[in-house]
C-alpha cells in the first residue's frame, strides 16, 4: 500500500519510521526547515522505554500535487490543521483513502465539507511524547517486547470494510497493533473525557506530574472532572464508555483513587506521553473545550471540576499550524 504520512510532527514522524523500517512503501511530508533537516539527518525517534536512538532514511517531499498518487493518506495533524489541509487534499483526486489521525470532537462532517465519504476514516494514536531539547522521545510501549504501540481506526458508519482490513494489515506488518473501532466517533469524544482532565491537572502542577501523583485532593478533582465529562457524553446520547478502561472512573472505589492513579501519574510512562505532549497540547485543548461546551449545554450539566481543571491551560496569545 503506497503510503504518505502528510505531516512531520512527532507522530508522523513515529509512523514513517515503524513503516520503513518494515519496508513500507512510505513517503512523509515536510516543509521548510523540517524537511532539510529530515533531508540531512533522517527520521529519527528516541525510545522512551529503553533510550535507544533510532533512525530511518524515508522519502520525503514538501508538497502534495493534484496527479500525485497513494493508497492512503495518513493525516496526523493537530485539529485545526488537519481541516486546514482539506482544500489541498481535495484538489487531488488519487488518493485512495484518507485517514485523519488525532483529538477531535466535531466527528466526521467537517471533512466532507472538502472530501468524499467513501475517502475518509478517523483514527487515534495510542503512542505518546514529545521533544526533549533536540530530542524526539516517543513512547509506543510499556515493556520491551510487545508491538510498537496502536493505532485506532473507524469508519463512518461503524463498519470493517476491504480498506479497513488493508489498513490494518499495513499498520500491523510495522509492528504496530490496530484496534478497528465500530464508533470511532463516539471513541475520540470520550478520548476528550479522559485527556482533557489530565492535561488539565498536569497543567495546575506546572506540568509535573510527580506533583499530582502525590496530591490526593488533587487525583480525585480529576476522578471527578473525567466522570463529568462521561456524564455529559451519555446524556447527549454516548451511553457506551470507551475504550472499557473509562468506566474506572466510576467502577473504582474512591478511597482507591489516590491509589491507582497516583501509580500512573508517577510512571516514566506518563512523563513521556503526558509530560512530554502538554507543551504543544494548549492550543488544541482550548477549541475542544469550547466544543465540549456545546454538548454541555445540550445535555443541560455542569462541570465544575473540568472547569476549574481547565482554567490551568494556556491561553496563548495566537497559534500557527502544529502537527500531531
Amino acid at each position: 500500500m503506497k503510503t504518505l504520512i502528510y505531516g512531520a510532527g512527532p507522530i508522523g514522524r513515529w509512523m514513517a519510521l515503524r513503516l520503513e523500517q518494515t519496508g513500507g512503501d512510505v513517503t512523509l511530508l515536510a516543509r521548510g526547515e523540517t524537511y532539510r533537516r529530515l533531508e540531512e539527518r533522517g527520521v529519527e525517534i528516541v525510545d522512551g522505554l529503553t533510550g535507544e536512538r533510532q533512525v530511518a532514511r524515508v522519502e520525503l517531499v514538501e508538497r502534495l500535487g493534484p496527479k500525485d498518487r497513494y493508497d492512503l493518506v495518513v493525516v496526523p495533524m493537530q485539529k485545526a490543521s488537519r481541516v486546514a489541509v482539506c482544500p489541498v487534499l481535495a484538489r487531488s483526486e488519487h488518493l485512495e483513502n484518507i485517514l485523519f489521525v488525532g483529538n477531535d470532537l466535531s466527528g466526521f462532517n467537517r471533512y466532507f465539507e472538502h472530501l468524499p465519504e467513501e475517502r475518509v476514516l478517523l483514527g487515534f494514536p495510542g503512542v505518546g511524547g514529545g521533544w526533549e531539547g533536540d530530542d524526539l522521545v516517543i513512547m509506543d510501549r510499556e515493556k520491551p517486547k510487545g508491538p510498537h504501540g496502536e493505532i485506532f481506526i473507524g469508519e463512518l458508519d461503524g463498519a470493517t470494510r476491504a480498506r479497513t482490513l488493508a489498513i490494518q494489515r499495513l499498520f500491523e506488518a510495522a509492528d504496530i497493533k490496530v484496534s478497528v473501532e465500530g464508533d470511532m466517533d463516539g471513541w475520540l469524544k470520550y478520548h476528550f473525557a479522559f485527556m482533557a482532565p489530565t492535561a488539565g491537572v498536569g497543567f495546575m502542577k506546572g506540568g509535573n506530574l510527580k506533583a499530582v501523583a502525590s496530591d490526593k485532593g488533587a487525583i480525585r478533582q480529576y476522578c471527578r472532572a473525567c466522570r463529568e465529562a462521561g456524564d455529559v457524553l451519555r446524556e447527549v446520547g454516548y451511553p457506551r464508555r470507551q475504550p472499557p478502561v473509562f468506566n474506572l472512573y466510576y467502577w473504582l472505589p474512591r478511597w482507591l483513587e489516590p491509589m491507582v492513579f497516583g501509580k500512573l501519574f508517577g510512571s516514566r510512562s506518563a512523563e513521556v506521553r503526558i509530560g512530554l505532549h502538554l507543551k504543544s497540547v494548549g492550543p488544541e485543548l482550548l477549541e475542544m473545550a469550547e466544543e465540549f461546551a456545546e454538548l454541555k449545554s445540550e445535555a443541560g450539566m455542569e462541570t465544575p471540576d473540568l472547569d476549574a481543571l481547565l482554567a490551568h491551560v494556556p491561553r496563548p496569545a495566537g497559534a500557527g499550524e502544529k502537527e500531531a
